[in-house]
């Protein structure tokens, strides 16, 4: 498997090849081994799934077709792993594939398509692309552990040296608290003036530390030019971010004036860069006569606490940029916080939903009684669930939901909901579909049981048919259970031709594959009343595949019963038409007399998951039929119209007519089930 008998070099990166023929393995090997790459082989999607799920990959390197597990499911099931997200996944196909495969490819993981034959140093160019990036990414990956790991160490060092900072400052504490005076113990930086000038200003200990000086500086600006030895004081004073001069610091500002100044907030610009923000208040200092003779101040260091405010700030911008909806409610379930992922998810502005009652406002569901939930939250403190909320235009939403309980003075309940509405829609038709794949296959199992006693009594019936015991009256009603028995044998046959397709593309007669799909529908027309027209003006002949093209009109046709269950009537036409480019054309019409299309679901009518019959649709039929009719090169389009009391809704399928030249190309994979 790959070069066995070559060691890996460290640097060497994983190419997984997979293909159900040995021989194009060999070949794709013989091209990649100038590579010096790790090269490993699976003839199966089963096989290259094991290897996959031991070894780390750079490039899959797979055949769209393959028995079992078709390179689309394959390349499906590696993106469902989150280890192989990043994972570059080329196709190789021997046939052309059309731009719906192409996108089909994409979005399952495909980074790139080679086509049969394939040229050897195009190839090992595309391949060499992606495994460089793997190994780079690889390398990357490294770098970032390492820095991660030295940027830990060095969170914890300065975590550590902060801790004997602190461990520091609490034992000098402690010291001034023993020696000093009550002017040293204060928890604020004091400094005093002794003249009305402020020339000399002392502080206290705290002060200087403050300020980033020594307890025996002068910390006045008066003199900022040149303190000592030629030295600047070390920090510039700045309010509302303009700089000041020294007569409108507040110290000197009671001293001049004899009043004093309350809470004036400035800010220090230090000259190593620090930025610290203190707020003053100062009282001016009397004689005995009365005059000023200086001025006392009072220091508190706020920078703390506005690096507080900045990061809450933070958080509340943070909160309004979420695209969760983040709401807060009081004990009583009254909204107090509504952020603008809440409006978007809701459509209630702030405003409007700020003080009323969320359970009422969004008519909450819960998926268990609301008692278990309100007990959770008192217990264990939160609450995980998905819930179902209304919102402002009245759609009904799936919501993931996690709720934490406030213990707080404010108690409260704090909640982040997330709209899985799509996914839920997603999950749930997927769970539909798989059971009525495996339905189709217990039909196919079961027709297939029924057909061998129904060969026998076939038989029977036809011994019986002209036996001499048998009477007129006999005869004829061996006659009618004959007629019966073959009706259930054609039934059976037509079950298991909708399990089994064929692989090749083949002449298919339209209004054959309509008779078809009006016979599993005729009890259904029969107990809705609804009278059937059929007007087959062509032999409608296309190159395709039956069940798919059993699939569309199903459809069509299972859609225009369900619109009237009241009775109508159901008019079916084909005929032949040409385009443009007067390339012949098979045009089918489907026309009923139901309920109609409003206008606003004309728009969204093909796209997945959505349906006007609520909970009892998947909303993948019309989807998947379009793309089929699609992939067929043709269209399909619908229209309603609305008269007095009637509504008429037709749709039409145009598909190129065999011998067109005009060909569809069609990829070698089997049709979805509805």
């Amino acid at each position: 498997m790959g070069r066995d008998d070559n060691p890996m070099t460290q640097d060497s990166v994983n190419i997984l090849m997979v293909d159900d023929q040995p021989g194009k393995l060999l070949s794709y090997e013989a091209i990649l081994g100038e590579l010096g790459e790790n090269l490993i082989k699976a003839t199966s999607g089963r096989e290259a799934l094991e290897h996959l799920l031991k070894t780390d990959f750079a490039v899959v390197l797979m055949d769209v077709s393959m028995p079992e597990i078709d390179g689309f499911q394959l390349a499906d099931m590696i993106r469902q792993h989150p280890r192989f997200q990043k994972t570059a996944i080329i196709f190789i196909s021997a046939v052309h594939l059309s731009d719906v495969d192409r996108l089909k490819g994409y979005e399952r993981g495909a980074v790139d398509y080679i086509s049969v034959p394939v040229i050897p140093d195009l190839l090992r160019a595309k391949v060499s692309i992606f495994s460089e990036l793997h190994r780079k990414r690889r390398e990357l990956e490294q770098l970032n552990r390492e820095l991660e790991r030295r940027v830990e160490e060095r969170t914890r060092e300065l975590r550590e040296s902060e801790q004997r900072v602190r461990n520091l400052n609490r034992e000098l504490e402690q010291r001034l608290a023993e020696l000093e005076t009550i002017m040293r113990v204060l928890p604020v930086g004091v400094g005093v003036a002794q003249n009305r000038e402020c020339d000399i200003i002392t502080p206290n200990a705290v002060l200087a530390e403050m300020l980033g000086m020594k307890a025996s500086e002068n910390i006045s600006k008066n003199i900022s030019k040149n303190i000592g030895n030629g030295h600047l004081l070390p920090f510039e004073v700045f309010r509302g971010g303009q700089p000041i001069s020294s007569d409108q610091l507040p110290m000197q500002r009671a001293a001049a004036s004899g009043k004093p100044i309350n809470g004036d907030e400035l800010e220090l610009r230090h000259c190593d860069g620090r930025v610290s923000h203190i707020v003053v208040s100062a009282n001016p200092l009397f004689d005995d006569e009365g005059y000023v003779r200086g001025s006392v101040g009072a220091h508190i260091d706020v920078t703390e606490h506005k690096q507080m405010e900045r990061t809450l700030r933070e958080r509340a911008e943070l909160l309004e940029l979420a695209s969760e909806a983040i709401i807060v409610c009081n004990d009583r379930w009254v909204i107090r916080f509504w952020n603008s992922g809440a409006e978007a998810v809701y459509g209630w502005k702030r405003e409007e939903a700020i003080g009323q009652n969320i359970r009422e406002l969004l008519k909450t569901r819960w998926p268990i009684p609301v008692e278990q939930v309100e007990a959770a939250l008192a217990t264990r403190g939160r609450w995980d669930g998905d819930i179902i909320h209304s919102t402002k235009d009245g759609r009904e939403i799936v919501l993931a939901s996690r709720q934490a309980a406030k213990h707080d003075g404010d108690r409260g309940v704090l909640e982040i909901n997330r709209d899985i509405t799509a996914q839920y829609h997603a999950e749930e038709a997927l769970r539909k579909t798989e059971r009525l794949a495996a339905m189709g296959r217990v039909a196919g199992i079961i027709a297939h049981e029924i057909n061998n006693p129904l060969e026998a009594i076939t038989n029977t019936f036809y011994l019986l048919r002209d036996h001499p015991s048998l009477n007129d009256e006999a005869r004829y009603y061996a006659q009618l259970g004959e007629q019966e028995l073959q009706r259930v044998t054609h039934i059976a046959r037509q079950t298991l031709s909708f399990y089994r397709e064929s692989q090749r593309a083949m002449p298919v007669s339209i209004p054959n594959v309509l008779d078809d799909v009006l016979e599993l529908q005729s009890r259904q027309l029969q107990l809705s009343g609804i009278q059937l027209e059929k007007q087959y003006k062509s032999a409608g002949l296309v190159q395709g595949f039956p069940v798919e093209l059993k699939q569309v009109f199903l459809n069509l046709v299972g859609n225009a019963v369900q619109a009237m269950p009241d009775g109508g009537r159901l008019r079916i036409s084909v005929r032949e038409t040409a385009d443009s480019g007067q390339n012949r054309r098979v045009r089918v019409s489907i026309c009923d007399t139901g309920k109609g299309i409003q206008p606003e679901d004309a728009k969204r009518l093909f796209e997945p998951f959505f349906t006007t019959k609520s909970t009892k649709g998947t909303g993948l039929g019309l989807w998947i039929s379009k793309g089929i009719v699609q992939k067929y090169e043709g269209n399909i389009r619908f229209r309603t119209v609305r008269t007095s009391g009637t509504n008429v809704t037709c749709f039409t399928v145009t598909l190129p007519a065999l011998g067109s030249s005009q060909k569809p190309e069609f990829a070698r994979y089997s049709s979805l089930s509805v």
